[in-house]
């Protein structure tokens, strides 16, 4: 992912659940420069900015001595900004309530010496998705991402959902079951609390404990770890695959019956499962939609870790350097 570029880039950063990334992008879509670091444990807001100042830094650097030319950054983050202020904007989470208000846009400009954009991670991996990853080629997609939680974002005719609408593609929450599991957003029954990896690694436990037969899952397998068992053969990890596609199915036909799009995209760490998690949610999700649209495509998402970071880069070099990113969509 190196080598002496002649063209515009930008730098995009990931602030996720689990850590941070950053890197690299020039205006073709090709990622140059990737980094990762891990995030502080119950960190302060303050804290997680100062890392991820650094990384900024680390990587603004990097470009230099390369002699690329870089003309903003752009932050996928899985909390809301008021783009007028550049302010988290209120969360939907308790736990999260230490964000509210931070200026985290002003404070990595001021640590960059460039314009800096925050989105909002779910439409973000939708326009990364679009423009280098599954989604080339066709003209409009939902993209659902399965990993600590659900989030999502939709493309429809080459454009991005305005602003206030594509903050408001939180999937996850959609209710398919009013009765069911308590969801920290103070709702029941939502999406999230049955498709996330976070549920897969839940129910997995469950059934470990219940003395079900796995050669290979221990007390408390990671998603990571099911998905490898299934690949290998496991039958417990198979039949919790399948529980969980039936689970996927559910949203997914509303997802459909909504936007009826040419491509549905499955990120996030659970698209690695591939057909074992995504051929039974296809079948199912077909047999339940209604037909406004002949076929509905589901594939797994070919940027699964950086459909994010990307997406805020191309943004980002679309808006400060006047790029015409959506010309890396054509296959």
């Amino acid at each position: 992912m190196s080598g002496r570029q002649t063209s515009l880039c930008a730098i995009g950063l990931d602030l996720g659940g689990s850590g941070l990334k950053g890197g690299i992008v020039n205006q073709q879509g090709t990622l140059l420069k990737l980094k990762q670091v891990s995030s502080p444990v119950h960190a302060r807001p303050q804290q997680i900015a100062e890392v991820l100042a650094g990384l900024l830094r680390a990587l603004a650097e990097e470009a230099r001595a390369e002699g690329w030319q870089l003309v903003g950054v752009g932050l996928s983050s899985t909390l809301d900004v008021d783009p007028q202020s550049g302010c988290f904007l209120p969360p939907h989470f308790a736990h999260l309530e230490r964000w509210q208000g931070y200026p985290i846009a002003q404070y990595l400009q001021d640590a960059i010496g460039l314009p800096v954009l925050v989105e909002n991670d779910g439409p973000m991996s939708a326009w990364g998705e679009y423009l280098r990853g599954a989604g080339r080629g066709y003209e409009s997609l939902v993209m659902v991402t399965l990993g600590s939680g659900v989030g999502g974002g939709v493309v429809l005719e080459g454009e991005r959902l305005p602003d206030t609408l594509g903050r408001a593609a939180y999937f996850g929450h959609l209710c398919i079951d009013q009765n069911g599991l308590d969801c920290p957003c103070g709702r029941r029954g939502c999406w999230e609390m049955y498709v996330s990896a976070t549920a897969l690694e839940q129910r997995a436990a469950e059934a470990v404990a219940a003395a079900l037969h796995s050669t290979r899952l221990g007390k408390r397998p990671t998603a990571r770890q099911i998905v490898a068992a299934a690949q290998e053969g496991d039958d417990l990890a198979i039949r919790l695959l399948r529980e969980h596609a039936a689970y996927l199915a559910v949203g997914l036909t509303d997802l459909a019956n909504l936007f009826a799009p040419p491509l549905i995209v499955i990120g996030g760490g659970l698209s690695l499962a591939g057909e074992l998690l995504l051929a039974p949610a296809r079948q199912q999700m077909n047999a339940q939609r209604l037909p406004i649209r002949t076929e509905i495509i589901v594939l797994p998402s070919q940027l699964p870790f950086e459909a994010g970071l990307l997406g805020a880069a191309l943004l980002s070099l679309e808006r400060f350097g006047g790029v015409h990113v959506r010309d890396n969509n054509q296959p």
